[in-house]
């Protein structure tokens, strides 16, 4: 199920804002076993301690915070991506207006063997466009999570390079962090800038051309 138009950009910041007082959320892709929502907290405004079944993955798109996890306390802010996993106790807290982006699992079963980098530290905020480099006539992947159903990954586009056109196995959400990106989705081309968001459905013949060099997290959905 996809709650957003699909093959052009959105901003987030305005799909989604929370007044005085207010936390909002939205689920923008779902699947029986993993998804993908948007959240926004008011300044000083939390998601009350719980602990959930399946792992959770926050990037932060606007404004920051603090998740206290366990005893613990980690700030998160604008493009800081981090990774808490299941039957941890966790809360969330905004320093201001804090925008996030949640994926998570909705049942933690030990065959959802989950494959991470080496520097993927759990309940630790890092920048996330920082973990790949541009390199000339190159296109770098890193995996941040490779599971069966669930799938996210942090690439770098040189100028000129391109993907061919596939299709994948679910709905894919691509988040800009760098520059900007040109998508094809059946042919139809448009363009996704740093700090916008685009869908692209399952099963429909998709491509993507640097214009200038671009990084983007990829968060794919299988069906």
């Amino acid at each position: 199920m996809v709650k957003i138009d699909v093959a052009k950009s959105v901003n987030f910041n305005e799909l989604i804002y929370s007044k005085e007082s207010e936390v909002v959320s939205m689920r923008i892709l779902n699947q029986p076993n993993s998804y993908v929502s948007l959240f926004s907290l008011a300044k000083n405004e939390e998601i009350t301690a719980e602990a959930m079944l399946g792992n959770r993955y926050y990037y932060c798109f606007n404004g920051n915070g603090e998740i206290f996890i366990e005893n613990s306390k980690k700030s998160i802010s604008n493009g800081d991506f981090l990774e808490i996993l299941s039957n941890h106790n966790y809360s969330i807290e905004a320093s201001d207006n804090l925008k996030l982006i949640e994926i998570g699992e909705k049942i933690g079963d030990d065959g959802m063997e989950n494959q991470t980098l080496k520097m993927l530290e759990s309940a630790v905020a890092f920048n996330l466009a920082e973990i790949v480099d541009y390199q000339e006539g190159k296109i770098i992947s890193k995996n941040l999570a490779a599971k069966n159903n669930l799938v996210i990954t942090v690439m770098s586009f040189w100028k000129g390079e391109s993907l061919d056109p596939h299709k994948a196995p679910g709905d894919a959400l691509v988040t800009v962090l760098d520059g900007e990106g040109k998508y094809y989705v059946d042919g139809k081309p448009f363009i996704v800038k740093k700090g916008e968001s685009a869908v692209l459905p399952a099963n429909i013949p998709h491509a993507v051309e640097a214009v200038e060099n671009f990084k983007m997290m990829l968060v794919l959905i299988k069906e």
